[in-house]
């Protein structure tokens, strides 16, 4: 599995709580270990990304209109940039010409 980009692993947690979902949840499905699940979810409180939400006696968290507004710029750049775009610029930068 390669690398994912800072802004890859923020759309999936976006995308994880498009629902109100539980620290454990989110993690699981943006596959997180959980302290990078915490420092994740941190910063994105602090930005206004998500929010966080009382869920029967569970902390749970849940996107925010600001959210959902970085989720459709982030779907809208995926769409104009060619895909692999950062793959093809590593190859050809350690590609030697001869």
């Amino acid at each position: 599995m390669k690398n994912r980009s800072r802004y890859e692993v923020i759309a999936a947690i976006l995308r994880s709580a498009a629902k109100e979902e539980t620290r454990t949840k989110i993690m699981y499905k943006a596959m997180l270990s959980n302290d990078q699940c915490k420092i994740y979810l941190d910063s994105l409180l602090h930005s206004g990304l998500i929010q966080e939400v009382n869920s029967s006696n569970k902390m749970a968290y849940k996107i925010t209109p600001k959210g959902n507004i970085f989720l459709s710029y982030y779907d809208q750049l995926k769409e104009l940039l060619p895909v692999g775009i950062e793959e093809n610029l590593t190859e050809e930068y350690y590609h030697l010409r001869t």
